[in-house]
């Protein structure tokens, strides 16, 4: 599935068992160049408008995460997407499927693999994890 989703540049929704639309959805947001894309993916595309978004970052409480988490809902409510955001600490990979759980999202959406193979190698994927891990459906943005 990585070969493919990488070598793709459109869209990938990857359903669940049951799918059905969604009505709220989970953005994992890192501030990245990938993720800035995404972001504007989301806000000039009809396919989420009227959708719920819970705008997360994982990573250390800070004035840098808190700026960027606060530039990015601005993006989304300006483009009328009703959003909520949240800072949350730990493991990316299980914090982000866990926390889409806990407040109902149907729907994770994040860019795919923004980082190059070597590194991936190394440190490990993201998308990989949440693809391998997460019980609810993912759009994945390249």
């Amino acid at each position: 599935l990585e070969n493919v989703i990488r070598s793709l540049t459109n869209p990938i929704m990857v359903v669940q068992p049951g799918f059905q639309a969604p009505s709220r959805f989970l953005f994992a947001y890192d501030a990245s160049p990938t993720a800035k894309k995404v972001l504007e993916l989301i806000t000039s595309s009809p396919l989420l408008k009227g959708l719920e978004c819970e705008l997360v970052m994982v990573g250390e409480p800070g004035d840098e995460h808190a700026r960027q988490l606060a530039e990015a809902k601005q993006v989304l409510k300006s483009a009328g997407i009703k959003v909520t955001t949240r800072l949350l600490q730990g493991d990316v990979v299980p914090v982000i499927c866990q926390h889409a759980t806990e407040v109902g999202c149907d729907l994770i959406v994040m860019g795919a693999y923004g980082h190059s193979r070597i590194r991936q190698f190394i440190v490990g994927s993201t998308t990989t994890g949440i693809l391998k891990t997460s019980h609810t459906s993912l759009l994945l943005l390249r």
